[in-house]
């Protein structure tokens, strides 16, 4: 059953994305604002922005909290601090939350356009976790395929293959991406960092 459903969960997911991207770049073509959805006028983009805003704010804040406790345990990880009331337990607390958040805010800042943004993201954190890791998880699983039939070593070569793409496009995706934010650097579309600027093209 878990089989279907992953199935039919991808299936699914992928002709949303599809019909939802053919349909906005039907309508906007390459004049599309980022976020897409500032590309249907003023008063849908205030509504849009006013629902979303309350998620954005509440995933960061997850995702922020998160990173915070890994921190925060592995620093106090076999002393009294981690459960204990005591000054240095709150300031580590403190301290990785303020250090997490600052961080958070110069990488948003210094990259105020969001499609490079995600574009960052995207070549340092999606193949990483959706290629190399996994593959490099199974060739460790299944290691004896190396020295295994040839239907099995080329399993294994087959993960193998998966991650050096993976690990092209960490190094091909952020070098084109960090090009890319020159290239607007340069040419005058990204003004300057920590620039308030409104440069989502709507």
């Amino acid at each position: 059953d878990y089989r279907k459903a992953a199935i039919l969960t991808g299936l699914l997911v992928g002709a949303l994305y599809l019909s939802f991207s053919l349909v906005i770049y039907r309508w906007c073509g390459i004049w599309i604002a980022t976020p897409a959805f500032g590309s249907a006028g003023t008063l849908f983009k205030k509504i849009s922005y006013g629902i979303a805003l309350p998620g954005l704010v509440i995933g960061v804040a997850i995702y922020q909290h998160v990173a915070a406790k890994l921190l925060f345990v592995r620093m106090l990880r076999d002393t009294r601090h981690l459960q204990e009331n005591t000054v240095i337990h709150w300031s580590t607390w403190l301290g990785a939350n303020l250090l997490l958040g600052a961080l958070g805010f110069i990488i948003a800042e210094a990259v105020p356009i969001l499609n490079y943004l995600l574009g960052l993201a995207g070549s340092l954190c999606f193949a990483p976790f959706s290629l190399i890791f996994p593959a490099l998880l199974w060739m460790h699983d299944f290691r004896s395929y190396r020295a295994g039939s040839r239907s099995q070593q080329a399993m294994y070569g087959a993960h193998a293959l998966i991650v050096l793409v993976g690990m092209f496009m960490v190094v091909g995706g952020t070098y084109g991406v960090a090009v890319s934010i020159k290239q607007a650097y340069d040419s005058g579309m990204i003004g300057k960092a920590f620039d308030c600027a409104d440069n989502s093209g709507s």
